[in-house]
């Protein structure tokens, strides 16, 4: 045939049959068994890959954590293993085995939704609920660790759950609301008893602040890092005194840059760029 070299050997197809679990060399399976909201659930013939994203939806039938990116970026995914809230998509599910796992599914208490879910819809944050399963699961890991959070702490709590739907604001009105109410069966559960005041405030002792300490146990207290706000410098005017006289500055009231000769740029208002 040509582009062989004269004299070179020809070769045949390979005809040596596939043993059996060859194909297994590259892609090992394994088996094992999940702890999975209180209840033991095997998983066998599993490749040793696979995600513990997957096995909970495709293997257990638990659908609640959904696939939003594949990265851990999303919070969609979002399930709690032995008490610490992770990305179901990034953790192998082999490593997880012995681990108590818990997902939204597991939030319920006999059959009942918990104060989140309940909170969550009625609060109207649940819209297309794609995104929700991981924000009820954020939520009830924040209010574990944090029985009281304020506005912020959830906020920062949230910034991990992306979703283009419910705005956040009846989530966070949700986590106050649930907060509330807890606070509220608390003070009506506890006993009627007079506090007595610490002996040592008689003697000026210094007492810690709520608000001087970390009320999310693995977070920093306000003021713990190095930068202390009274050593920073006044803040600078806004605009250089050699520019007062003109007036390059952004017009909120009609959405226009005023560059002092009255030139209009991206005004919406007459429909196009001076």
């Amino acid at each position: 045939p040509e582009g062989i070299p004269d004299g070179a050997p020809e070769t045949t197809p390979d005809s040596t049959p596939i043993q059996p679990g060859a194909l297994h060399d590259e892609h090992p399976l394994t088996s094992y068994v999940l702890r999975v909201n209180g209840a033991d659930r095997p998983v066998t013939d599993a490749w040793i890959g696979e995600s513990l994203l997957y096995v909970l939806r495709e293997r257990l039938g638990l659908a609640g954590a959904k696939d939003g990116c594949s990265q851990g970026e999303c919070g969609a995914c979002a399930v709690q293993v032995d008490g610490r809230l992770v990305a179901s998509c990034l953790v192998p599910a082999a490593t997880t085995a012995g681990s108590e796992v818990r997902t939204v599914e597991g939030l319920a208490a006999d059959g009942q939704p918990s104060d989140v879910q309940r909170a969550l819809a009625c609060g109207s944050a649940v819209q297309c609920g794609f995104c929700i399963p991981g924000m009820a699961m954020t939520v009830h890991d924040l209010l574990e660790g944090n029985p009281a959070p304020s506005e912020q702490e959830t906020r920062q709590a949230l910034c991990g759950n992306l979703c283009r739907c419910s705005g956040y604001r009846g989530v966070l009105d949700a986590v106050r609301d649930v907060v509330a109410e807890r606070q509220a069966s608390a003070a009506a559960d506890a006993p009627v008893e007079q506090a007595a005041a610490p002996a040592d405030l008689a003697d000026g002792a210094a007492v810690a602040r709520p608000e001087d300490t970390a009320r999310i146990p693995h977070q920093a207290p306000p003021g713990a890092g190095s930068v202390n706000a009274s050593h920073l410098p006044p803040q600078a005017a806004p605009y250089d005194p050699q520019f007062a006289d003109r007036d390059d500055r952004y017009d909120g009231r009609n959405d226009t840059w005023n560059d002092g000769r009255n030139d209009n740029w991206n005004d919406p208002h007459d429909g196009g760029a001076a």
